[in-house]
């Protein structure tokens, strides 16, 4: 009797046992972790090589902006809880509105009058077209935050002031004018009178622009639109980078819109400017090099949009402009690397601009030309 009993609790102990062992494997099975040790070590390999391959053109410091569903979202920006006082809301009755200068898809751009206590300073406007819609308010908001709380301040950022909440015309964001206009009318319209002045006018431009968009990478910001035509100049002629975003292309008109195609964009950003970053954005800067000593050339001139990406695959780069010096025309090709990696950071093309200059009593930057 008592070998019969040893017998049947060892039998049940022994199905007990075998029970659990197969619901482990099967949990096992199931979840995807019972695999060869060989398939194990694949699969290891796989899923690094593609997160080196998703990450493959952040070259350690090099890139430090990158195109996040945050900013690449208006309604993130746009839905902000904005409640409380904010350091950035102007009184409507400081801010008159002049005059009407141009209208874009969504916005009224007016020259404007800002009344402190101090002075009237001149400004522009921009405000929602007649009876805006919500989605265009979402757009105005989202701007207006981008610009308070992620851009900040920069001598060669155009500068937002504040905003304004108008009873009719809804959140009215108020930004620096620039009374020289659009970098490249100003190129085009410089081409009848070359001088060495102008020379070095474009040279300090040159440096700006890049000073400008080292300080948008230092603050995560891409900007994916870079191009002469998203520059301003105000009356020193100093440059100001514009047309960056949640919503690059909110306040593009149709014709302006055009002239942003292949032509500026790096061979990533050909098709999709979804994965934009620092990296990118240094192609562009390159066409805008290219651009201001070209005096305001269309790039890839004679060439057809559809033809640019196939050209750059194969390795070609556009001819050094005339009135380009030999040290920028340098950096342009370093700009122009197809694979992103070889591409320095905005920092690293900064030092290697600010050796080029000397400063001056002010804040005068002077281009060493005896040096070279």
């Amino acid at each position: 009797m008592l070998d019969f009993q040893l017998h049947y609790y060892f039998l049940l102990g022994f199905l007990i046992i075998l029970i659990v062992v197969i619901a482990v494997l099967v949990f096992l099975g199931r979840t995807g972790r019972l695999q060869p040790a060989k398939q194990q070590v694949t699969a290891g390999i796989r899923t690094i090589r593609n997160t080196i391959r998703v990450r493959g053109t952040s070259s350690g410091l090099n890139n430090r902006a990158f195109i996040s569903k945050e900013d690449d979202d208006i309604y993130f920006y746009g839905g902000m809880d904005t409640k409380g006082e904010k350091s950035w809301a102007l009184s409507r009755k400081d801010i008159s509105l002049e005059s009407e200068l141009t209208r874009g898809r969504f916005a009224i751009i007016y020259l404007a009058q800002y009344y402190t206590h101090q002075e009237a300073k001149t400004v522009i406007a921009k405000s929602l077209k007649d009876d805006p819609n919500e989605e265009n308010v979402v757009k105005m908001r989202a701007k207006i935050n981008f610009y308070a709380t992620k851009v900040g301040h920069h001598k060669n950022i155009l500068d937002f002031i504040g905003s304004v909440e108008d009873d009719v015309r809804g959140p009215m964001m108020i930004l620096e004018y620039c009374s020289k206009g659009v970098l490249k009318e100003f190129l085009e319209s410089a081409r009848s009178n070359i001088t060495v002045e102008l020379e070095e006018r474009l040279f300090r431009m040159a440096f700006g622009i890049c000073n400008g968009m080292d300080y948008l990478a230092s603050n995560k910001v891409v900007h994916r639109r870079l191009a002469a035509r998203n520059v301003l100049l105000n009356d020193l002629h100093e440059p100001k980078l514009t047309g960056f975003g949640p919503d690059p292309d909110a306040n593009q008109d149709e014709d302006a819109k055009t002239l942003v195609p292949v032509k500026w964009m790096a061979p990533e950003c050909m098709k999709t400017t979804a994965y934009a970053n620092e990296l990118s954005d240094v192609w562009s800067y390159g066409i805008v090099m290219w651009e201001i000593f070209s005096l305001g050339e269309t790039p890839y001139p004679g060439v057809q949009s559809r033809d640019v990406p196939g050209m750059v695959k194969r390795g070609y780069k556009m001819k050094k402009p005339e009135h380009c010096d030999d040290v920028f025309y340098k950096i342009m090709l370093k700009c122009w690397h197809y694979d992103p990696r070889k591409r320095a950071g905005f920092s690293q093309i900064k030092e290697e601009l600010n050796n080029l200059f000397t400063e001056a009593p002010g804040d005068d930057y002077y281009y060493r030309t005896n040096e070279l």
